[in-house]
């Protein structure tokens, strides 16, 4: 079962967020398409999976590139998020010190 299916995870994200799911990693689009930029924006390396979050005017606050590996990771990044932590720093020093 994926992290994110998993249902403390599940309904946590649920009441914080709003999810959209693209995948980008067939997508062939030439410089002239509008989508060209937003993709380019939000996932310049195509990584996958990648989970970005934005504020409620559209600007990125947090992202994360590695796929989540508990339910007590994706647990500590709604914490980072919803909790605006990004605002003091990024999520590997917040993880580090919920550890220490």
């Amino acid at each position: 079962m994926s992290v994110l299916q998993k249902p403390e995870v599940k309904a946590k994200y649920n009441k914080h967020y709003v999810g959209a799911h693209a995948d980008f990693g067939d997508l062939e689009l030439d410089d002239d398409d509008p989508r060209h930029a937003m993709v380019k924006r939000h996932n310049p390396r195509k990584w996958r999976p990648v989970l970005v979050f934005l504020d409620g005017q559209g600007k990125e606050v947090a992202r994360f590139t590695a796929g989540l590996k508990s339910a007590e990771e994706a647990l500590l990044l709604d914490r980072f998020v919803s909790e605006k932590h990004y605002q003091k720093g990024d999520f590997a020093s917040f993880r580090k010190a919920q550890k220490g």
